[in-house]
């Protein structure tokens, strides 16, 4: 759970808060609660829905009490603005289970497929992925048309499968 969510969750805190650091403390604080009540968890009906909640509360309420304890200046239109929309919330989740499931599908490529995307999704040129990798730039086309084909179809069929499950308890 741990591997699969912790990128997803410090992207959703990021988006919140905008400073890495507090994502990742905010994160690990979640998963360190989470093992702590780890015999109350029986009682959780959607566990993925609950840590998205949780960080996004967590995230919350760091930025309040910063703002409180007067080591962090926030104003109250600020700290008003950090109280989102629902419909905010579910964008920034949105955004963090596309990415989550992107991550997911392109660790799941051929490796020489794998290889090609995770350059390209670096911003690596055709080229510069030729001359990385030691093969032509048509065999990096290829691998690239056939991540895409692969890509297109199975992250799809994440979104379309995880999300509901997410956000409604399925």
């Amino acid at each position: 759970m741990y591997r699969q969510l912790y990128p997803a969750l410090c992207l959703l805190a990021f988006r919140l808060s905008r400073s890495r650091e507090l994502a990742k403390d905010v994160v690990s604080d979640v998963f360190l609660h989470l093992w702590e009540a780890r015999e109350e968890l029986g009682r959780v009906a959607n566990l993925k829905a609950y840590l998205y909640i949780s960080t996004r509360n967590r995230t919350l309420n760091y930025l309040k009490s910063k703002s409180v304890s007067g080591s962090e200046e926030l104003t109250e239109k600020a700290l008003a603005s950090l109280e989102q929309s629902a419909e905010s919330f579910f964008e920034a989740l949105l955004h963090a289970e596309t990415v989550r499931a992107l991550r997911e599908a392109v660790d799941a490529l051929p490796v020489e497929c794998k290889r090609v995307a995770e350059l390209v999704l670096k911003g690596h040129s055709t080229g510069e992925i030729a001359e990385k990798l030691g093969i032509s730039p048509s065999a990096v086309s290829h691998q690239k048309a056939r991540a895409v084909r692969i890509l297109k179809d199975n992250v799809l069929l994440m979104a379309l499968v995880t999300l509901p499950a997410c956000l409604f308890g399925g």
